[in-house]
């Protein structure tokens, strides 16, 4: 599905979380990016401000955003902005090990 370049949102995390650790933590993050990504938008990831992410974390979010969309998706519409190289490499890592798991 081709996105028209000027739909983009940004979503910050720490304004849509209360926290990183937990998975019921992550499930207002993952709504937000499920329905931009639904309505055609790309999505802008700041994590500015960001606490580290657990595992939990990421599978409410990322994780169920992976089985919803799938990998290809997510790399071509979700761009972080405004984070530390260690949190990418986080993100990077996580989505590179499910993808391996599910091939």
């Amino acid at each position: 599905m081709k996105t028209n370049p000027e739909k983009v949102v940004v979503i910050d995390v720490m304004t849509c979380v209360s926290g990183t650790t937990t998975s019921s933590e992550a499930v207002s993050l993952f709504i937000k990016m499920k329905q931009s990504l639904v309505d055609g938008f790309s999505i802008k990831l700041s994590l500015i401000n960001a606490t580290p992410m657990s595992s939990s974390f990421l599978n409410a979010s990322f994780g169920e955003l992976f089985d919803q969309f799938g990998y290809p998706m997510i790399k071509e519409r979700i761009t972080l902005v405004d984070y530390k190289p260690s949190q990418a490499k986080q993100i990077k890592d996580y989505l590179d090990t499910i993808n391996k798991l599910v091939k």
